[in-house]
C-alpha cells in the first residue's frame, strides 16, 4: 500500500509533504508503540508490517524521529523513545 505523498516530488527525490494520510499514519504507528512497549522493528519489517512503500515508511519514521516518539538503535532497530 502507498499513502497518498507527493508522487512527483518522490520520483524526483524531494521530500514528501505531510498529508492527513501521513498524518494519521504517524498516529496509527505512535499508538501501536504506545500498546507495545517493547516492539522493535528495522526499516523492513515496519514496512511489511504497515504495508508501505520504502519511501513512505522512511518518511514515517523520520518523522516519528524528530517527534521523539522513536528511536533508532546502532543495529537500525526502531524503539519506542523517551517521548513515547
Amino acid at each position: 500500500m502507498t499513502m497518498s505523498t507527493d508522487r512527483a516530488a518522490s520520483r524526483r527525490g524531494a521530500t514528501p509533504c505531510i498529508t492527513p494520510a501521513i498524518q494519521q499514519l504517524v498516529r496509527q504507528i505512535h499508538s501501536e508503540y504506545r500498546e507495545m512497549p517493547c516492539l522493535s522493528l528495522t526499516t523492513s519489517q515496519a514496512e511489511r508490517l504497515w504495508g508501505l512503500d520504502s519511501a513512505t515508511c522512511a518518511f514515517v519514521l523520520a518523522r516519528l524521529l524528530e517527534l521523539r516518539i522513536l528511536r533508532r538503535t546502532p543495529k537500525g532497530a526502531y524503539l519506542r523513545g523517551p517521548a513515547a
